[in-house]
């Protein structure tokens, strides 16, 4: 019986010593701006609570705020020229598909779809 409870208690104690340690954590930015603002004030929390933490930044810096000081490794990380011409065809080509689709329905399918049809199609004049 002393037994069962001792392991129960290792159960309980074991995983608080186990995650009390540091980790390593990397954190990705894709794009400045607020997105930067925001994991950058999450880079910092963990830091600050022991954490390794590390930001890969994609890309050029100029859409990142004045840089305050901060206590982790920032990665910069621009990808070849190849790379960012398959990815800008590849944006522009759905970017292109997805207005073509909106902007190819007719007007008469735009009419139907009103809450009266009947009345917006009509040939004839409407008296009121």
């Amino acid at each position: 019986m002393a037994g069962k409870g001792m392991l129960l208690l290792a159960g309980f104690l074991l995983p608080g010593f186990l995650l009390s340690e540091a980790t390593k954590i990397l954190t990705a930015s894709s794009l400045g701006g607020s997105h930067y603002l925001l994991l950058d004030r999450v880079s910092q929390i963990l830091q600050d609570h022991g954490h390794n933490v590390t930001m890969l930044l994609y890309g050029e810096e100029f859409l990142i705020p004045e840089k305050n000081e901060i206590s982790y490794k920032v990665i910069s990380w621009l990808p070849p020229e190849d790379h960012r011409k398959d990815f800008n065809n590849t944006f522009d080509f759905f970017v292109t598909e997805a207005l073509h689709a909106y902007c190819s329905c007719s007007v008469g399918s735009l009419l139907v779809s009103l809450p009266f049809p009947s009345l917006v199609l009509s040939s004839s004049p409407i008296s009121i």
